[in-house]
């Protein structure tokens, strides 16, 4: 498909300001010592809650020794841990640790960024419509990230800068 300059123009324009938060997301996971892809898995458990392994391992896309691997890491950087299912034995849980659930709140981090401070810089009304338009984009990916239309602004809003931090992890 060719597109017009006008249709290159924000594409482009949303790139550069992705790759203005990839900073803040490899700091954050050289913090907890894992990897941006490690950072997605933590974001995508944080999403689902608590959950089977297997079913956590499905929602990524991992093989069932790929998965087990992966929690371990979490594990061992103190972001999530493994229970035992009440209702299964056979089944293993996983969800995330109070640190893991902090590492997804990262609030601080992010609020005083570079980023952050050119955001809070535009006029209210264009803050307005900059967060209008990304939490349309937002909708329009419910699976990606958790988000809908109907969610409450606190809850656009974090996936609003969750879907940012994501996009710039790849």
């Amino acid at each position: 498909m060719t597109l017009s300059a006008n249709q290159r123009r924000p594409l482009r324009a949303f790139v550069r300001a992705v790759t203005l938060v990839e900073p803040l997301q490899r700091e954050l996971a050289a913090s907890h010592g894992i990897s941006l892809g490690d950072l997605y898995a933590v974001r995508t458990l944080a999403r689902l809650g608590e959950v089977p392994v297997s079913h956590y391992g499905a929602e990524l896309g991992l093989a069932r020794s790929t998965i087990t691997n992966l929690v371990d890491r979490l594990e061992r950087a103190g972001l999530v841990v493994r229970l035992a299912s009440p209702s299964d034995r056979r089944v293993t849980l996983v969800r995330l640790t109070e640190s893991g659930r902090e590492t997804m709140e990262a609030r601080p981090r992010f609020s005083e960024s570079e980023v952050a401070r050119g955001i809070l810089a535009l006029d209210a009304a264009d803050q307005a419509t900059l967060a209008e338009l990304l939490e349309r984009i937002v909708a329009t990916q419910p699976e990606q990230d958790g988000a809908t239309a109907s969610d409450t602004s606190d809850k656009s809003e974090r996936a609003t800068v969750t879907t940012l931090e994501r996009k710039a992890a790849r």
